[in-house]
């Protein structure tokens, strides 16, 4: 749903960005009335999702066409945590493409409108017959109208790695994480690692870079590091190859 009126609604020459308006159910809260990094980035990417069905770049026009858009890395940050019965809006528009990348923001507002979580994420245009990223065709592109970026601060989509991990656990993927590109869902890889996570209550960045998807069955080995700044989760295979990586900032 695409709201309009005064206080939700962000117009560009007459546009109106894509948002909808949710409830933060129980189901989405973990252990306390508060929302989690997991639950947030379902927020984020089904907001994202959404926008492709709405303005005709939707699953089923990708995998007509042999594409697909994936995700390469999320910087979420949150100056709050929804809570429980809380009435929120989220928001996502796209503020640059370039060559196989799309770049998008994603943010959620109260009932207030006041920003609650904000969020930057990049996006890999990819031929799904060949497997590589393509160029963005100029139709696909013209379907996402383009908005300013969010005014935020943008760390590197590339995660400088701790130097003391240590194996932790091993982990099989499972149905219930698989997407419909028949990978680990983007969101599993967040919520994985908040399995190992110490203190998640004063998470207030998430970063994740995405090198390489699993895909069910496959076995994911956990490897942990804690500094000063936070805590990172490195997701590997078997051959100590990193597939993902994820950043908890305090």
């Amino acid at each position: 749903m695409i709201k309009t009126d005064e206080n939700w609604g962000l117009k560009r020459d007459g546009l109106v960005m894509y948002s909808y308006d949710a409830v933060v159910r129980y189901s989405e809260t973990g252990g306390n009335i508060y929302t989690n990094a997991a639950s947030i980035a379902n927020y984020l990417q089904d907001c994202a999702i959404l926008h492709s069905e709405e303005v005709g770049i939707s699953l089923k026009y990708l995998a007509e066409h042999h594409r697909a858009w994936f995700l390469v890395s999320w910087q979420i940050d949150i100056d709050r945590y929804p809570v429980l019965g809380e009435q929120i809006q989220i928001r996502t528009w796209a503020y640059d493409f370039k060559g196989s990348i799309g770049y998008r923001n994603i943010e959620i507002v109260d009932g207030q409108g006041q920003s609650i979580v904000k969020a930057s994420s990049l996006w890999s245009y990819v031929d799904t017959e060949a497997m590589r990223p393509v160029r963005i065709e100029e139709a696909v592109a013209a379907a996402y109208p383009l908005f300013p970026k969010l005014d935020m601060e943008y760390a590197s989509r590339k995660i400088r790695l701790y130097d003391n991990h240590e194996p932790i656990a091993e982990r099989t993927v499972m149905s219930y994480q698989i997407d419909s590109n028949n990978h680990m869902n983007n969101e599993a890889y967040i919520a994985l690692a908040l399995e190992y996570a110490d203190d998640i209550s004063d998470i207030r960045r998430v970063r994740a870079e995405y090198r390489k998807q699993f895909v069910k069955g496959d076995t994911i080995i956990v490897k942990k590091a804690v500094c000063e700044e936070g805590q990172q989760l490195i997701l590997c295979d078997r051959e100590e190859a990193i597939r993902c990586i994820v950043l908890f900032e305090r």
